[in-house]
């Protein structure tokens, strides 16, 4: 007959029975219990030690457990269950948390596991000589009266500073085509007329000559300055009769001068124009034409 092998009991602890091997008892590894006298304690696949589950009530067993998915950078950082607000591992591009700036890239599997912000694109940076703000224009020079580069600015204008306006010649036909254009009263066109009384014969009208003056100012003047407009006249006098032919002398004083209260970046220079009838020896003989009047000049570029 066959013996039926009975149970043992294990002498350190009565009443429990001693697990046999056998082949519903399979090794915690999952390969079959060996034969007594070997190793009790059961290894994994990696070849750690685990206890028996059977004997210690320890917790579940190591087929059961998930390794650790290491986080870029921070090795053996535990797994973390994904949920429901997790991206999905292999979902698209997703948008990063609120106030990040800068685009977002895919999420990687393991990040999604972990549960960590998707990676942001940085804007590629600057090359040298690049600039994040675009160099701003070159200020374009500052005009004179006539358009060209100046040369005088306000500070150039002091007090007491005069300006030979040089010597005009008064050509007759433009003086009465003037006269007929803009002013054409009998003694400026009507030369029989204006023989016959105590003129003595045609002068010029009194804006005739201080066009004569105006133009000589914006010569040697103006067409260097930077001029930026007139304010307008305090006094305009007209001394004596100008006559085709006369030869006018021209200076411009400047008598006053300082920053403009209204104009921003302008001063206000005060000046005096004054015209001269030049003699048979080329002297002044008579003073023709005063004006004082006020003009805006530009302050020079610092």
């Amino acid at each position: 007959m066959t013996d039926i092998a009975t149970p043992g009991t294990d002498p350190d602890r009565p009443g429990l029975a001693t697990p046999q091997p056998g082949p519903d008892r399979p090794g915690l590894d999952g390969s079959e219990t060996g034969p007594a006298g070997a190793d009790p304690t059961t290894r994994d696949q990696a070849g750690r030690v685990t206890p028996d589950q059977g004997t210690t009530g320890a917790g579940p067993a190591p087929s059961q457990v998930r390794p650790a998915v290491p986080e870029q950078g921070r090795p053996g950082v535990p797994d973390q269950a994904a949920g429901p607000n997790r991206p999905p591992q292999d979902g698209p591009t997703v948008a990063g948390p609120a106030g990040t700036a800068g685009a977002v890239g895919p999420v990687s599997p393991e990040q999604a596991v972990l549960g960590m912000p998707p990676p942001h694109q940085k804007t590629p940076a600057a090359t040298p000589g690049d600039s994040a703000v675009p160099p701003s224009p070159a200020a374009p020079p500052v005009r004179s009266g006539t358009g060209t580069p100046a040369e005088l600015f306000f500070e150039d204008l002091t007090p007491g500073r005069t300006f030979d306006l040089g010597v005009v010649r008064v050509d007759g036909d433009e003086m009465v085509a003037f006269a007929r254009r803009f002013d054409p009263q009998w003694y400026h066109v009507d030369p029989e007329q204006a023989a016959a009384s105590h003129h003595g014969g045609l002068i010029a009208s009194g804006f005739y000559t201080v066009s004569l003056f105006m133009r000589a100012y914006v010569d040697h003047v103006l067409a260097r300055a930077a001029a930026d407009a007139s304010p307008g006249l305090e006094e305009l006098r007209w001394l004596a009769p100008v006559r085709a032919g006369d030869r006018l002398a021209v200076r411009l004083d400047v008598v006053g001068s300082r920053p403009s209260a209204a104009r921003p970046g302008l001063g206000t220079v005060s000046l005096t124009g004054t015209m001269f009838r030049l003699g048979p020896d080329d002297q002044p003989d008579r003073e023709v034409l005063r004006t004082r009047f006020r003009g805006w000049f530009t302050l020079r570029p610092t």
